[in-house]
C-alpha cells in the first residue's frame, strides 16, 4: 500500500441499473400522454406548464344520457386531497340540464393544496355554445395549464370554441388522461365510448434539477400465503396481494452509489386481468434475507417489520403505482419488502412479476444528488466521511483507528496487540505492555514500520499523544458503513 493519498472513485453500471443524468436547465419535452405520465412517475415531480393536443371523431352525447363524459384531464396527485382540470361533455338530460345544454363544454379546475385562491373555478364561457350533437363533428382539441392560465382551443368542423381562466389555484399536472377520467381510487369513468383520439401529444417543461436517479430491477419476486403453507405459489406470473391468503415478497440490489439517495419510490405494476382491481397493499421492511423465490414457503417466508412504509395502491387493470419509502433505503445492499393487504381490505389485488412481464416488473426509483462537500475528489456516498478530505476510497490506510480508505475495515495491515485486539500495541491498561518492553510492537509482515516513512508505528511510546489519539478518535463524526453482507438490511 503505497504512503501517499490516493484518492478517486469509479462509475458503476450493473446491467439494467439505468442511471440517469441531471437536466442541466429548462427544456420543452414533447411525447405521448404515456410518456409524460411514466415521465412524472419516475421523477416523482409535477409540471407547471404543459400543453394537450390531439383530434377527435365520434363524440356523441346520446351514449352518456344523463350524465356526462371527459374529453381531457390534467391532474397532480402529488397533491393527495385533489388537485384537477377536466374538459367535461355534458349528455342529453330529462328534464334538460338548463346550465349545461346537451353537447356543451365546461372546463371546471380545483386545487386543494394551493397557496392562492384554493377551491373549484371554471374557464370563461362556462358552458360553451353547443359543439356536439351526433358524432360527426371533427375537432383539434388543445388544453393547457401554465402558471398563468388554464384554458382549451377547439378548432372543429363546425366552428371554433376558446374559454379561457386564470391559475390563481398554482395547479400543475402530473397525470394526463384522454376520453376518460381518472378517479382517486385508481379507477375510471366518464368516458367516451365510440370516441376516437388520434395525433395525440403532449409538451412539457422539464423542471431544471441538479438530482440524478437510478432504477433498480426487481431481483427476486413471488408470492406465499397461507393457502399454499409448504408449497411455492404456483403462478409465477402473478404477485396476488390479497387479504389473509397472499403477501408479495420483493429483493433489489441496490448498487454502490456516486452520491447521497435523497429520495425512493417503489413502482408496481397491474396485470391486465379484470381481477387487478383491487385494493394494493402496506409495504413493509423486510428483516430477513437470503430467500429464494424458487423455494420460498408461507412456512418459510421472511419477517418483516410490523409497521407499514405506506400503501402502494389502490389499483384498476394495468396501471403503475408507486409508494415513496422515506429514507428506509439509505446505503447500498440487499433491500427487501412485503406487500401485504391487511383484514379489513375489499378486493385482493394482482400485479406483473418479472417472469409475467419484464417490462412491466417492479422496480425501485432511487434520486440522488452528487456532491462532494470536503473537496476530496470522491462524491459524497462513496466517501465515508464527508468532512474529512483525507478519508475517502483509495486514501491510504493508516494505524489510527479510523477507517480511511472507505473499504469497511479499520487498520488493516497494522500489527494487533497481545490479544489479538487491534490496540495498537498498547497493553489492557494503557500502560503500553504491547510486544515490546517499551510498548511499541516492532514492525512485521503487513506492517508498516518507520522504515516505510508511512507513519503507522514509532521508535518511542508517549503515551500523551496516544491519549490524543484516543481522543481524536472519540471526536471524529462517522457515518454509517455501506452494508456488508448481502443478507443484511439496514433499517
Amino acid at each position: 500500500m503505497a504512503c501517499s493519498r490516493g484518492l478517486g472513485f469509479a462509475l458503476v453500471g450493473l446491467g439494467a441499473i439505468a442511471f440517469v443524468p441531471a437536466t442541466a436547465a429548462a427544456e420543452t419535452v414533447c411525447g405521448t400522454v404515456e410518456e409524460f405520465n411514466t415521465a412524472m412517475a419516475d421523477a416523482g415531480t409535477s409540471a407547471e406548464d404543459v400543453t394537450l393536443t390531439f383530434d377527435v371523431v365520434g363524440v356523441n352525447p346520446n351514449d352518456f344520457f344523463g350524465t356526462k363524459g371527459s374529453l381531457a384531464q390534467m391532474r397532480n396527485t402529488t397533491c393527495g386531497t385533489g388537485q384537477d382540470a377536466t374538459i367535461k361533455v355534458y349528455g342529453p338530460d330529462d328534464p334538460p340540464n338548463e346550465a349545461h345544454p346537451t353537447g356543451t363544454l365546461k372546463l371546471e379546475y380545483g386545487n386543494s393544496c394551493c397557496g392562492g385562491e384554493c377551491g373549484e373555478h371554471w374557464a370563461d364561457p362556462n358552458a360553451s355554445a353547443p359543439i356536439f350533437v351526433d358524432g360527426t363533428e371533427q375537432c383539434n382539441v388543445t388544453m393547457w395549464i401554465n402558471p398563468a392560465e388554464v384554458g382549451y382551443s377547439l378548432a372543429c368542423n363546425v366552428g371554433q370554441f376558446d374559454a379561457l381562466g386564470e391559475n390563481a389555484l398554482q395547479n400543475r399536472v402530473d397525470q394526463i388522461a384522454v376520453l376518460e377520467y381518472f378517479l382517486a381510487d385508481g379507477g375510471t369513468t366518464w368516458e367516451l365510448p365510440n370516441a376516437t383520439a388520434s395525433n395525440v401529444e403532449v409538451c412539457w417543461e422539464a423542471v431544471p434539477s441538479d438530482q440524478q436517479s437510478i432504477t433498480v430491477p426487481v431481483r427476486q419476486d413471488v408470492t406465499a400465503g397461507p393457502s399454499w403453507p409448504d408449497t411455492v405459489f404456483p403462478d409465477v406470473t402473478d404477485l396476488a396481494v390479497e387479504a389473509g391468503d397472499g403477501v408479495a415478497f420483493l429483493e433489489f440490489e441496490v448498487p454502490p452509489i456516486d452520491g447521497k439517495i435523497t429520495r425512493t419510490r417503489l413502482f408496481m405494476h397491474t396485470s391486465t386481468a379484470p381481477s387487478s382491481d383491487g385494493d394494493g397493499g402496506e409495504v413493509h421492511l423486510l428483516t430477513e434475507g437470503g430467500w429464494s423465490e424458487a423455494t420460498m414457503t408461507w412456512n418459510t417466508h421472511p419477517a418483516y417489520e410490523p409497521a407499514s412504509l405506506g400503501r402502494i395502491g389502490p389499483g384498476a387493470a394495468d396501471i403503475l403505482l408507486s409508494l415513496d419509502l422515506g429514507p428506509v433505503v439509505d446505503a447500498p445492499g440487499i433491500w427487501g419488502f412485503a406487500v401485504v393487504s391487511p383484514p379489513g381490505d375489499g378486493n385482493g389485488t394482482h400485479f406483473w412479476s418479472k417472469e409475467g412481464s419484464p417490462a412491466d416488473a417492479a422496480y425501485l426509483k432511487i434520486d440522488i444528488v452528487v456532491m462532494d462537500v470536503d473537496g476530496d475528489g470522491t462524491p459524497d456516498g462513496p466517501d465515508c466521511d464527508d468532512a474529512d478530505p483525507a478519508v475517502g476510497p483509495g486514501a491510504e490506510e493508516l494505524c489510527n483507528g479510523v477507517d480511511d480508505d472507505c473499504d469497511g475495515e479499520t487498520d488493516e495491515g497494522c500489527e494487533t496487540g497481545t490479544d489479538g485486539s487491534d490496540d495498537g500495541g498498547l497493553g489492557s491498561d494503557g500502560s503500553g505492555s504491547g510486544d515490546d518492553a517499551g510498548g511499541i510492537p516492532s514492525p512485521g509482515a503487513g506492517q508498516r514500520g518507520a522504515e516505510t516513512a508511512c507513519g503507522c508505528t514509532s521508535s518511542s511510546d508517549t503515551r500523551q499523544v496516544w491519549l490524543v489519539v484516543v481522543a481524536f478518535m472519540l471526536a471524529r463524526r462517522r457515518r454509517r458503513r455501506p452494508l456488508r453482507n448481502a443478507g443484511e438490511h439496514r433499517r
